[in-house]
């Protein structure tokens, strides 16, 4: 007989019998099975017609909201074809399906954004709308050369602990989700006002993650935040962002009248900011309004990765220069540490308290006790005024810096089989000491010297630059693996110094454009190398190159909807809706440049709307009489309107992965905040720069 879940008179079994024995309980539930079952297994007891009928129901049911997205796409381009759009091409009819699909692969979130970038890139060359020239924009775009350099300057910034002192005291150990993303946002969205956006959030991705894990609250409610705080604060200042000087440059060039003086217009660094404080001030009032209901909590993608940690017991002492002397355990950030527990603590005068309570206050020489996963165990080796324990770590003779964490694993062949730690001599033989075994879940929390060491222990060893290359192949060890990122940064004044003045003249140099940013960071990574601020293997490392591929990747695409016209006719078709007034047409502006943006670069978008807003002929300015400045500051401030998409703006690609989000949460998130400051944005224009 069949399942009750099949049933039916459209479905008839197989000759071979059922999947399952058995009465169904709950026919859903067993048709959802049956449906996520492979077509092979399913083939072996169902006709032909049923196994497509069951794949076809988990196709749609998987898939219903990217389909939906497809369908409205498809209707309203249809209806714009018909009704509004001059007669595109078929290459524009078909780089729109491009980019729809495009869209829809990073709505679904099944392959990874510079995958789905990628693929939409490929089919634009396949159907010869784009050259590989055109395709290849991006990636010799100094922009994204820019974003390249930044990487690396900010992990100089980082390895140096220029930041740390700064953020302990702007951050502190806030006690609410609302107290700490004030202590976040506000102060981001200064420092961006002044200092371009995707530096000030390359620099705090990576405070930000671990300082949500101290206080314990989700990253995923604080990168995104702090990522919009960062775009807002960049509509200040006519410095805050990259597109405000494409947008002062290209008005340039088409020489705009000021009607007040008949002169052309210029733009004072301050020019935007009457517009762009209060517009600042209401994007960070939804921020902590809206994100407690809005943004779930979403593991990062570093803790995503983690299927069956390691477990360690590791022992780590306070020095008596640490910061967090003094600090209750709560306060220090210890109490909320992800896959981390304080076991206990033994005082310098021998006394141990155990699992100690949040109130207990720290000392000088404490000794604490954790077990946890190797991932936290690394962030707790890195915080400041904390050392291994472990008496071997002391003897190392190499700087702290120079210091990493390595894994290892025993081999059943190995000598140090049977052996205790002391009498392998582990610190001898191998210029490394052991500060945490693991042992098939088991913590061992034996003294260190006195661990009898088994075939298939896992060792975590603190060693210098040299042991990997000495010891990989070591017969003693089955599988020798460094720990990623473990290296803790420098913390004596001196080079905190000197990566403070290189930054400070960065900052400066572009600021007042005696040479562009990307020069100005260049010879900023160049200086921390030469005076070890860090390595040349920190740098390399700190390249994202998920980011990097989808940025340059959208250059491309943007290349598609520009030379096609389609992006064109889609900007000269929302401005003409809205022809019907001063707001009408500065919320026509604010709508097209922001839409665009969503799908494009935000300067490609700029590129293509200032032609429809500025051109001495035809414009909007001239022919309606609109207020240059209006019209202008409206362009900026929506450009950076990219809160709806991932892909709107190079820092959204930048937080999205560490954040874990997904593109809906993006859109969720967003949309209703681009709508609330769009209708702000306009209005606070027209009130400030009248016709």
């Amino acid at each position: 007989t069949l399942p009750a879940v099949l049933e039916d008179d459209s479905m008839v079994a197989a000759e071979g019998g059922d999947l399952e024995e058995g009465h169904v309980q709950n026919p859903e539930v067993e048709r959802a099975k049956l449906r996520r079952q492979p077509y092979e297994a399913l083939r072996k007891n169902y006709t032909v017609q049923q196994c497509v009928r069951l794949k076809l129901e988990h196709f749609f049911l998987e898939n219903w909201g990217v389909l939906l997205f497809l369908l409205i796409t498809a209707i309203c381009l249809t209806l714009l074809g018909t009704l509004a759009f001059d007669p595109l091409s078929w290459e524009a009819w078909m780089a729109f399906a491009i980019v729809a699909l495009t869209l829809a692969s990073l709505i679904k979130g099944s392959l990874p954004t510079e995958v789905s970038m990628l693929a939409g890139v490929t089919a634009m060359l396949a159907f010869f709308i784009i050259t590989p020239q055109q395709a290849l924009t991006g990636f010799s775009s100094t922009g994204v050369a820019t974003v390249v350099v930044l990487f690396m300057t900010s992990e100089g910034i980082t390895r140096t602990s220029l930041l740390r002192p700064v953020l302990r005291f702007l951050m502190g150990k806030p006690r609410s989700l609302l107290e700490a993303q004030l202590r976040l946002v506000i102060p981001t969205a200064c420092i961006s006002g002044f200092l371009n956006d995707t530096p000030v959030v390359a620099m705090l991705i990576p405070f930000v993650m671990a300082w949500s894990r101290s206080i314990g609250i989700s990253v995923s409610k604080l990168l995104m935040p702090m990522n919009i705080a960062a775009l807002l604060g960049g509509t200040c200042t006519l410095i805050g962002t990259s597109t405000n000087l494409v947008v002062v440059g290209l008005a340039t060039t088409y020489n705009i009248i000021d009607p007040k003086t008949g002169q052309p217009i210029t733009f004072p660094i301050f020019g935007i900011t009457p517009l762009g404080v209060p517009y600042c001030a209401i994007g960070i009032l939804y921020i902590v309004i809206a994100s407690p209901w809005i943004l779930k909590d979403r593991r990062g993608a570093v803790e995503d990765v983690i299927k069956n940690p390691r477990e360690y017991t590791v022992a780590v002492m306070v020095t008596d220069n640490s910061p967090l002397i003094g600090d209750t355990i709560l306060r220090a950030g210890l109490r909320g540490l992800e896959g981390l527990f304080l076991v206990e603590i033994t005082r310098a005068d021998g006394e141990c308290l155990n699992a100690p309570g949040p109130d207990t206050r720290i000392k000088a020489g404490d000794i604490m006790l954790f077990a946890g996963q190797v991932e936290t165990v690394n962030e707790l080796y890195q915080m400041q005024g904390l050392v291994p324990a472990a008496a071997d770590s002391r003897k190392i003779k190499l700087e702290r810096h120079k210091r990493r964490l390595v894994e290892l694993v025993v081999s059943p062949s190995s000598s140090l089989v049977g052996m205790s730690v002391k009498e392998s001599r582990f610190r001898t033989r191998f210029s490394a000491a052991i500060i945490a075994v693991h042992r098939q879940g088991e913590h061992v929390r034996e003294k260190m010297g006195d661990i009898v060491l088994r075939s298939g222990d896992v060792l975590l060893v603190e060693t210098g630059e040299n042991f990997m290359r000495e010891f990989q192949k070591d017969s003693n060890f089955a599988l020798v693996c460094e720990v990623s990122g473990s290296t803790p940064p420098r913390e004596d004044k001196l080079h905190m110094f000197i990566a403070a003045t290189l930054v400070l003249a960065m900052i400066g140099v572009a600021t007042s454009q005696v040479m562009p940013l990307l020069t100005a960071a260049l010879l900023c990574v160049f200086g921390m190398l030469i005076t070890r601020c860090m390595s040349l293997a920190n740098a390399g490392s700190a390249i994202n190159i998920s980011v990097v591929l989808t940025i340059a990747l959208s250059f491309g695409i943007s290349k598609g909807l520009e030379v096609t016209g389609a992006a064109a006719q889609l900007s000269t078709f929302i401005v003409k809706v809205f022809d019907f007034s001063t707001v009408g047409l500065l919320f026509g502006i604010y709508l097209g440049t922001s839409l665009l943006t969503a799908v494009i670069t935000n300067n490609a978008a700029v590129a293509l709307m200032m032609p429809i807003v500025a051109d001495p002929t035809s414009g909007i300015i001239v022919t309606q009489g609109l207020n240059p400045y209006a019209a202008l500051y409206t362009m900026m401030i929506a450009a950076s309107a990219a809160f709806a998409t991932p892909i709107g703006y190079q820092t959204n690609l930048m937080v999205h992965g560490p954040g874990g989000y997904r593109f809906t949460d993006w859109v969720k998130f967003g949309l209703p905040m681009q709508i609330i400051l769009g209708i702000s944005g306009v209005f606070l224009a027209s009130v400030i720069y009248p016709k």
